[in-house]
């Protein structure tokens, strides 16, 4: 008996040197998506194995309880359970604003999980928009092509603003090529016929993306594929007018900001129809695309 008490005592006394992941209860907000539609599994324990007691959504506040690992124990209404900690902490908060940087390349999955088939390609040249996050996943659109899929929230940076607001969902996003000399092919590998030769600096857009090549339109008019790896985003131009106004929005009725000599030399960042968002000395707005020579 006496070695029964013993052994429960000291097991007390480990129990005491533990520390307590508990703290008081407070009120936090959840962020799932970009897009406002997000919902996460309340799930009744800390782990994907445990059964699901409901649903948290986008915005929802929720009272914080404890935490086990990288889950945390939450109250929504009348039910209590577990959710990712990450969606309370301001880890998904980063990734709903506009669109995000990408800081190492990396391949875009089909589901949230890398096991999963491979949609394509994104290298530090593209942006995204991110919409859902799951585990260490986040489920993006390419801002310059119709590429969608499952890429690690690992590799997403911080916000591009080419402007105060971002940028018009019709916007193409402005590269160059750094190649000197770089083909341009009817498909997309090195397999598909050479259809034509571009210079280093060459501005262009994408049309189309395919793994880790790109379809794209150079301001000349010539449309081929080219790798990735020869993409960067901005492109420089000259001012083709003896006078171009610089606009604050993508049109004529917009409010002219200044104005460029014929000759001044601009960092082209994205197009929005016939106008280019550029940035020249200490000028940023809109000019018209029909006045630049690429």
């Amino acid at each position: 008996m006496k070695r029964i008490l013993s052994i429960m005592l000291a097991l007390m006394l480990l129990i005491a040197m533990v520390p307590s992941t508990a703290f008081a209860a407070s009120s936090k907000k959840v962020y799932v998506s970009s897009t406002g539609s997000g919902t996460l599994n309340l799930r009744a324990g800390p782990g994907y194995a445990y059964d699901v007691l409901g649903y948290v959504k986008h915005n929802n506040k929720v009272k914080t309880y404890e935490t086990s690992g990288d889950w945390i124990k939450v109250k929504l209404g009348k039910k209590t359970g577990w959710i990712k900690t990450m969606y309370v902490d301001g880890t998904t908060k980063a990734l709903g604003n506009g669109y995000k940087a990408i800081t190492a390349a990396t391949s875009v999955y089909a589901k949230a999980d890398k096991a999963s088939a491979i949609a394509g390609t994104i290298t530090t040249a593209d942006t995204v928009k991110v919409y859902y996050t799951e585990n260490d996943m986040a489920s993006v659109h390419v801002t310059d092509s119709n590429l969608s899929g499952w890429i690690p929230i690992s590799v997403i940076g911080g916000t591009v603003k080419l402007t105060a607001d971002n940028p018009p969902s019709s916007s193409s996003s402005v590269y160059r090529t750094t190649a000197s000399t770089l083909n341009l092919r009817s498909g997309a590998g090195t397999d598909y016929a050479v259809i034509g030769k571009v210079k280093r600096g060459t501005g262009c857009t994408i049309l189309e993306s395919k793994g880790n090549w790109r379809r794209v339109k150079t301001f000349n008019g010539a449309i081929g594929w080219v790798s990735a790896n020869y993409l960067t985003k901005q492109a420089t131009a000259k001012v083709t007018a003896r006078a171009l106004n610089v606009r604050k929005g993508a049109g004529t009725n917009s409010a002219i900001l200044g104005s460029l000599k014929k000759g001044t030399k601009v960092t082209v960042q994205y197009t929005s129809g016939n106008w280019a968002f550029v940035s020249a000395k200490k000028l940023t707005g809109y000019v018209s695309l029909n006045y630049l020579k690429f």
